[in-house]
Order: C-alpha cells, then sequence, then structure tokens
C-alpha cells in the first residue's frame, strides 16, 4: 500500500469515527483505533495512529501522589515487565514536539468536540513539560468552547466525565483570564447540574457549589449564587423525606461549608441536628455494627463543628451498640502441623548455652523484623490482592471501634502493625514453649531472672522489689497479678533510659506544671530508636501502645482490658519485653 493511500484510508477511518452520532467515550475511541489497527496494520501501524491511540489512552485527573509527572493526565497502568521494571503507558517521555503539533493541528481541524476537546487538553498539558514553551492561549479556549458544547448537548457518555471536564475548563478558564468563556461556563455548569441531577445520585450534584460557590476566584454573581443555595436547600429538604442518609449528609455538608463560612453557626446547627435525625432513624433499621459505624461518624461530624451535647448524647448510643454488636462476630479459626522434632530441635537450639547466652537469644529471636514483614505483606497481597485493598476496622471486645487500617496503597504503615500484631499471637505458642523449656533446664527464679535484667544499667534499683514481685507472679502462673505489675515498671524503665541518653521526658501542662511524656511518644523519639533499634521500638508500640497492635499499656493501665487478656500469652510477652530492654548495654561492656 502506498504512502498517500495508508494515510487517505486513515483519514477516512477517523472521519467515520468523528462522525458518529451517539454518545461516545474516550476509551470507546481508543478501543475503535485498536480494532482498526488490527484490522489494517496488525504490524508496524503508521505513526498517526499510534499518536491517536496514545492521545484516547492517557488518564485525565491523575492524583498527583502516584506520578511524578506533575501534569493533569497520568498514564493509563504502570505495570512490572519480564524483568521487574516498572513501565508505565501511555508515558510522558514518549511525547515529541512533533506529536504535540499533530495533536494542535487534529484539536483544530477536528469537528467532533469530544475529540476536540482531548486533543486540545494535552497539548495544553503536556506543551511546557515537552518543549519548554507554554501553549497559544488560543489551545484552552478550543477545549474550553468543546466542552461547553459537549454538555449543551450532552455528547459524552458519562456524566461525571463531563462534570470533570468542566471544572478542568474552568480552572483554565481562569488561568487565561478569559472573562467571557468564564461567564458562560457558569451558566454552563449551572444548567448542566439542573439537567443531570437525581437526588439519590450524589455524584450528579452538587458540583455547581464545589465549583462556582466554593472558589473565591469564580466572580460569580450573587442572584445565581442563591439560586445553587436554593436548589441545594430544596434538595436536602426532599432527601431528608426520603430518608436518604448518604445523599442527604452531602447535601448537608455542602450547607453547612456554606454557612459556617457566613459564621451562621445556628443555620449549621439546625442542618446537622436534621441529618442527625436521619442517621439515627436509619441506624434504627441497621445491624448494630452498620448502626455503630454510621453514628461513629456523625459523632466526628458534631465534634467538628462544635455541638457537643449532641455528641456526647450519640456517644452514649454507640457504647451501647458496641455492646450489642459482639454478637454479630464470628470465630475463624485455622491450624497448622508442625512436626514435633523440628519443634524441639528449635527450641534446643534456643536454650543451648549458658543463662545469659540463652535469654539474649529468646529476646532476640521474638522481635519481630519490619523488613520481613513488608516482604511478608507484599507476599500476601499478591497471593489475595482483595484483602489488602479495603479498610479494615479493629473493635475491642466491647465492640468499641478502636483504629481502622486502609488500605495497603493508603496505609502502609498500618497494615505493618497489623500484621505484626497478628504474627505475635501466632509465633504466641512458640514463645510459650520456649519460655517453658528455659524455666525448666535453669529452675529459674525471679531472683534469677531480676539479677540478669540488672546487668542492665537502665533499670532503677528502686524498682526491683515490683520486678521480683511480678515475675514471682508470673512463675506462679497469677498472670493478672504479674501483668499489672510489670507493665509500668517497662514504662519506667525506657522512662529512665530516655533521661540517661539526654531524651526529655517531660512536657508542660495547661495548669502550668509539667506531664510526663507518654510511652508512646518516647518510643518514637530519635535517640530512643537510635538505642533500641527500629525494630524493638516498634515491637514495643504494637505490644504496649499502639491502638492497631495489642495496646496493653493503655488498655491495661486505664482499666478497659478484661479479664480474658491475662492470660499465659500475654504474661509471656510482657516477660519478653523486659528480655529485649536487658539488651541495653553500657559502652564496651560485651557481657
Amino acid at each position: 500500500m502506498s504512502v498517500n493511500k495508508e494515510y487517505e484510508e486513515i483519514k477516512e477511518f477517523l472521519n467515520r469515527l468523528e462522525s458518529i452520532s451517539k454518545q461516545i467515550s474516550e476509551p470507546e475511541i481508543s478501543e475503535s483505533i485498536k480494532n482498526f489497527v488490527k484490522e489494517r496494520f496488525e504490524q508496524n501501524p503508521p505513526n498517526i495512529l499510534l499518536w491517536e491511540l496514545m492521545a484516547f489512552d492517557f488518564t485525565e485527573d491523575y492524583p498527583d501522589d502516584k506520578s511524578e509527572w506533575g501534569t493533569y493526565f497520568g498514564p493509563m497502568f504502570v505495570l512490572p515487565n519480564k524483568e521487574g521494571k516498572m513501565v508505565e503507558y501511555p508515558s510522558i517521555q514518549k511525547i515529541t514536539p512533533e506529536i504535540l503539533s499533530y495533536w494542535e493541528k487534529r484539536a483544530k481541524e477536528s469537528k467532533n468536540p469530544v475529540f476536540k476537546q482531548r486533543y486540545s487538553n494535552l497539548v495544553w498539558d503536556f506543551s511546557e513539560r515537552v518543549t519548554g514553551k507554554k501553549p497559544h492561549y488560543s489551545i484552552a479556549q478550543i477545549f474550553i468552547d468543546s466542552v461547553i458544547e459537549i454538555a449543551e448537548k450532552d455528547l459524552h457518555k458519562y456524566e461525571t466525565d463531563v462534570i470533570e471536564k468542566l471544572e478542568r475548563a474552568l480552572s483554565l478558564g481562569l488561568s487565561i483570564n478569559d472573562k467571557e468563556r468564564i461567564n458562560k461556563l457558569i451558566d454552563t455548569i449551572i444548567s448542566y447540574e439542573r439537567k443531570i441531577a437525581e437526588d439519590d445520585k450524589p455524584s450528579l450534584w452538587g458540583f455547581s457549589y464545589e465549583y462556582l460557590v466554593r472558589n473565591k476566584k469564580v466572580p460569580l454573581p450573587e442572584d445565581k449564587k442563591n439560586n445553587i443555595i436554593n436548589d441545594l436547600e430544596k434538595r436536602f429538604a426532599r432527601l431528608l423525606d426520603s430518608n436518604d442518609h448518604w445523599a442527604a449528609q452531602r447535601a448537608a455538608l455542602l450547607l453547612v461549608d456554606y454557612y459556617s463560612k457566613l459564621g451562621n453557626k445556628e443555620k449549621v446547627k439546625e442542618i446537622l441536628v436534621k441529618l442527625g435525625e436521619v442517621f439515627q432513624k436509619q441506624a434504627k433499621k441497621a445491624s448494630p455494627l452498620i448502626a455503630s459505624a454510621w453514628l461513629e461518624q456523625l459523632y466526628h461530624l458534631f465534634l467538628q463543628y462544635g455541638l457537643k451535647n449532641e455528641a456526647d448524647a450519640i456517644s452514649f448510643k454507640i457504647k451501647e451498640l458496641g455492646k450489642q454488636s459482639r454478637s454479630e462476630f464470628k470465630e475463624i479459626k485455622s491450624s497448622i502441623e508442625i512436626p514435633k522434632e523440628e519443634l524441639q530441635k528449635y527450641i534446643e537450639w534456643l536454650i543451648d548455652g549458658d543463662l545469659d547466652t540463652v535469654l539474649i537469644k529468646v529476646a532476640i529471636n521474638y522481635i519481630p523484623k519490619k523488613d520481613e514483614v513488608i516482604k511478608q505483606i507484599q507476599d500476601l497481597s499478591k497471593k489475595a490482592p482483595l484483602s489488602f485493598l479495603f479498610s479494615q476496622v479493629i473493635v475491642d471486645a466491647d465492640g468499641r471501634h478502636v483504629a481502622t487500617v486502609g488500605s495497603l496503597e493508603e496505609d502502609m504503615d498500618g497494615d505493618i502493625v497489623l500484621q505484626i500484631s497478628q504474627n505475635m499471637q501466632i509465633s504466641s505458642f512458640f514463645l510459650r514453649e520456649t519460655l517453658n523449656a528455659l524455666i525448666q533446664k535453669f529452675y529459674l527464679t525471679s531472683e534469677k531472672l531480676v539479677d540478669y535484667l540488672y546487668k542492665s544499667p537502665i533499670f532503677e534499683n528502686s524498682r526491683k522489689e515490683f520486678l521480683i514481685r511480678g515475675i514471682q507472679a508470673y512463675l506462679k502462673g497469677d498472670f493478672l497479678v504479674s501483668i499489672h505489675i510489670l507493665i509500668p515498671q517497662i514504662e519506667a524503665t525506657i522512662r529512665n533510659l530516655a533521661e540517661k541518653i539526654g531524651v526529655p521526658i517531660l512536657r508542660p501542662s495547661r495548669s502550668g506544671g509539667f506531664f510526663y511524656k507518654t510511652l508512646d511518644e518516647l518510643l518514637r523519639d530519635s535517640k530512643i530508636i537510635e538505642v533500641l533499634g527500629e525494630d524493638l521500638c516498634l515491637y514495643f508500640r504494637v505490644l504496649l501502645t499502639h491502638p492497631r497492635g495489642w495496646n496493653l499499656r493503655n488498655d491495661v493501665c486505664h482499666g478497659i482490658s478484661h479479664i480474658e487478656i491475662f492470660n499465659q500469652d500475654t504474661a509471656d510477652r510482657v516477660l519478653h519485653a523486659l528480655l529485649c530492654l536487658a539488651l541495653v548495654k553500657e559502652k564496651g561492656d560485651t557481657n
């Protein structure tokens, strides 16, 4: 096929594609181009088709935290190749001045607004990054005019995409200070929302407020602002009658945002109280676990806007629902088989040596290693990706929502803490068997263990009797007493370590005196991390102070823990924490 004939065929195909009368979207355009390439150019398709395909494969409004491009558009995907190297498609690295010139030509010649807006938007977005020069303002005008026409004539398949394009068009209009087009966009945005809005579909309304009222750069006439607010007020009233609490919440938050900025506290309270009534009404129909989550969201909303009495009233209901939700919990059990011979060999290796050597080995061996946990999470996320895509809610024995762990992408630190916590549960059996063997081999007494602990300089002499009594209770199986005595001694020892290495342990109180810093504050201090190591500090936080972990220090000292917590597994971990602290020695001390 000759070059001219090839070009004419491509031109004819693009003209047919642009002439489609039905609503269309960028992915559909991309798919049509791909099919044409497969049919006519199985190998080595002309550059023009590759440029066309690239144009409609970029992702709009790409999150800033996922790309280093610093552009509005981003890649469709970023995946590892066979060598494990991350590859992105389409890539900004592939864009050349020649491609930009082609897209600009297409933006000016194309008759279909869906095509025109995409080409012009790409040129506007990438020109300075690729060529070092800003595009001519007329490119932004082409984009704005095309988006307005798309909205007015319903040319795009997806309303949410049009909403996104209207926001982008308004941003470009403001950037080039095109007053005529800004005013046209104001009318178009208001008209488009009224045309597509459905009360039970919150994603299709409210954007007039977000783009026009909330944005102080927009010269919005007073009458149009009042119309937007009136529409929201009416929608909120309808949603209250329909008991659609989620849609009502969106309308309420927009109105609250507006009236709070005006300083109208009474109006804010009126709106939130009405919203609260709908939430509570719907919560009565839901299960206790779901109802508790709904009311918790309402509680935080009340607090955010100063409705303390209303928040307090909700907190009592949340607590009661928490108790009721315990009946919804289901126990999930799993088991693993461990050959007795392998377990025996493992324990024999750990307790081989003199007492000091063994205690050091036991302490070090049961400290979770952060790097290993990260690798474990990464491996698990590949085997069961769905379990890491969603947030997880942690509740206590009373059904109280204690903490939330986000998805792996959003909350890696939270997933690390949760995984360490779970690993500690699993390894409790091994720690128990190890400590049993250790106690039997060395005929351990509380005095022997305390003598070992005090080879570290961070244990205070004034606390020796606490440690003796606590370890005595542990060896007798009185875990209730042991745990209550020993946990405060761990905190006191870490505080003593802080003083020895020059870490301030006090912080000012509002009454003019001083508080001790919390244990969690100390464990996050860089100097303490330098002495204890990142792995050990993280372990202590998971064990003692982190709400996503075991959180023993806080739950025990605040009287939150149930009697079931004061068991062998918990006591073993507390003793292990003391053995870990004994690893701290004076400089030059190798004993």
